[in-house]
């Protein structure tokens, strides 16, 4: 699966952005504020209009004035489309409604001009396999931002707040759990094992430790690397993840290794893994091609593709941070 095209329009700060053959693994880059995301948000309600009904959607996100693009009011529509390239066909995921109206409706064939003018969830079957089944929106530990707090083993929930249950599922598999032990062997320093016991708790061992640790006395970094495993390991198929503030306790060295893990996930199992980030150690392991400028001008967000950019010998934390990748200033 590729992702040929994506729009998004007056959603929040958001006017009119779009990208296209966005990298497999991209990063969101720019200044507090800015609508970084606000970009995951939206692609977060097309998830819950394409598994729910989309009026029930729109209520959880705070009503249409919530959405609504607030420099536009509501008088234009919001849009969303996304192109994938999947052999043998291209598939389409199409979603506009017209706020003013409060008028939505799913559909699986071209609707006249008078109702796409309305409202219109126009969709291919694959396309909306791809995206509904695939995608997920993580913002470890913000409880804030959790809508529906799902409490099983089959996914992670937008905050993580059930770990537990579905890093217990997968441990199961063997192999899978060589691979996280593997991975977070080299991410922490001491790490030996965890477990999670009958109770559902978590139990951290480390070296030269006498006992393990439980999930309140691990650092918050310790739980947040857990939780990106986790979310990349919960399903053997391809997943769409958008990663809220990776670097929240983390350590740039264990960000360095981190980039190289999100890369070999989206090369080897097809997902499409995007962060948002304020870390220039993040950005001093990004090559421009998986670098997406985010900045906001006269209170629109937009958005910036620097594929291809040659910076030659300067550091990319550096061009950013000076300005020279063109974005602005990230302040």
């Amino acid at each position: 699966m590729k992702i040929k095209r994506l729009v998004i329009e007056n959603f929040k700060s958001i006017e009119r952005i779009e990208l296209i053959e966005p990298n497999p693994f991209t990063v969101f880059v720019g200044p507090n504020g800015s609508g970084k995301s606000n970009i995951f948000e939206a692609l977060e309600f097309v998830n819950s209009c394409s598994k729910s009904v989309p009026q029930e959607a729109i209520r959880q996100f705070g009503g249409v004035v919530d959405i609504a693009n607030r420099k536009l009011s509501i008088s234009k529509p919001f849009h969303f489309l996304i192109n994938y390239d999947i052999f043998p066909e291209e598939a389409s995921l199409e979603i506009n409604f017209d706020q003013s109206l409060g008028w939505f409706s799913k559909s699986r064939s071209l609707p006249s001009r008078g109702d796409y003018e309305r409202g219109s969830f126009l969709t291919t079957p694959n396309a909306l396999q791809q995206f509904s089944l695939g995608f997920s929106r993580f913002f470890v530990k913000n409880k804030d931002l959790l809508r529906i707090d799902y409490q099983d083993n089959v996914s992670l929930n937008l905050a993580a707040t059930n770990l537990e249950k579905v890093l217990k599922r997968i441990l199961y598999d063997n192999s899978l759990q060589s691979e996280i032990f593997e991975w977070l062997g080299l991410f922490v320093p001491g790490f030996k094992a965890v477990e999670i016991d009958d109770r559902n708790e978590l139990h951290w061992f480390e070296e030269f430790a006498p006992s393990y640790f439980t999930k309140d006395l691990i650092s918050d970094g310790t739980y947040n690397i857990l939780a990106l495993l986790t979310a990349v390991y919960q399903s053997d198929e391809p997943q769409f993840l958008c990663i809220e503030e990776p670097e929240n306790g983390l350590h740039p060295q264990v960000l360095t290794s981190l980039v190289d893990f999100f890369r070999q996930q989206c090369k080897e199992k097809g997902h499409y893994i995007w962060l948002n980030t304020h870390s220039e150690s993040i950005v001093r392991c990004l090559t421009t091609d998986e670098i997406v400028l985010v900045n906001k001008r006269n209170g629109s967000t937009q958005t910036r593709q620097i594929k291809g950019r040659n910076i030659y010998d300067l550091p990319t934390d550096q061009a950013w941070l000076t300005g020279a990748l063109g974005g602005g200033l990230p302040w």
